[in-house]
């Protein structure tokens, strides 16, 4: 009888410690993946399945450098990674502006559903900033910071396929460890669009100094920002349309029906 009762409970702690595995990206301990000193990168770059996106005209996005740390849950290591800076343009917010993939300085993962998320971060300095976590359509968790104290946030994501973001505002932030729990919720990650931003049909395009939209299917609700973050233009519009801007840079911010997406312009 007592040998029947072990056989019936083995595999039922064998099903909970594979559900509970969890996918760690440790960048606080050495490692052939993170060593101490990567300079960082300068183009899209995948690692161990983590998108790290620097951005136009920045070098040393995910710098790994010597950071001694501990936690009171009792991680600690000897580095960091750095974001170097803010994942938006100065003034603009997520939630506000309706802009949820960041354009510069950014982490992602692709993940096929559910799952929850731990990251062990610092702020870089002092002052206000707040860590974004987002799914390239809405806010998922964020956590406002104002030093560099020690600090750990988890947060659940209960939608579909996507990308999860992770990026600062304002400020830089120092991740040190990042957590996803079940592993198997990940997906492969790809250098693409977040997956709900791909379905996007309307276009939005810079050709000279005028902009265009086309394939316009549904009604498009269309925000064009400058590179410091203003408001340039705001429409909606049920047809392919354009019109002249000022030579520059321009972020326009597409929400349809079927989802929304982020895209940069260039104006000469």
């Amino acid at each position: 009888m007592k040998k029947k009762i072990i056989l019936l409970i083995l595999p039922v702690l064998f099903t909970v410690n594979l559900y509970s595995q969890s996918k760690i990206w440790d960048f606080a301990n050495p490692s052939a993946t993170w060593p101490l000193n990567f300079g960082g990168v300068s183009s899209p770059t995948i690692i161990d399945n983590l998108a790290l996106i620097p951005g136009t005209n920045i070098t040393n996005l995910g710098e790994i450098d010597s950071n001694s740390t501990s936690w009171a849950d009792g991680f600690s290591g000897t580095q960091r990674l750095k974001l170097n800076g803010a994942g938006l343009n100065l003034g603009i917010t997520p939630e506000i502006d309706n802009i949820y993939i960041p354009t510069k300085r950014y982490l992602y993962f692709a993940v096929n559903g559910s799952c929850s998320v731990k990251i062990w971060f610092r702020g870089g300095g002092s002052g206000d900033r707040t860590l974004y976590i987002t799914d390239g359509s809405s806010v998922v968790g964020k956590f406002p910071t104002t030093n560099s104290d020690q600090q750990i946030y988890t947060f659940n994501y209960t939608g579909g396929a996507t990308n999860l973001y992770i990026f600062s505002l304002n400020k830089a932030h120092n991740l040190y460890k990042i957590e996803v729990s079940p592993s198997s919720a990940l997906n492969t990650t790809t250098l693409s669009l977040n997956s709900k931003s791909s379905v996007v049909p309307t276009k939005v395009y810079a050709l000279g100094n005028r902009i265009y939209t086309s394939n316009v299917k549904t009604t498009s609700e269309i925000n064009i920002y400058s590179i410091t973050g203003a408001l340039v233009k705001a429409f909606k519009t049920n047809e392919d349309i354009n019109f002249t801007v000022k030579p520059g840079l321009y972020f326009a911010n597409i929400k349809t029906p079927e989802g929304q997406k982020s895209v940069k312009l260039l104006a000469i």
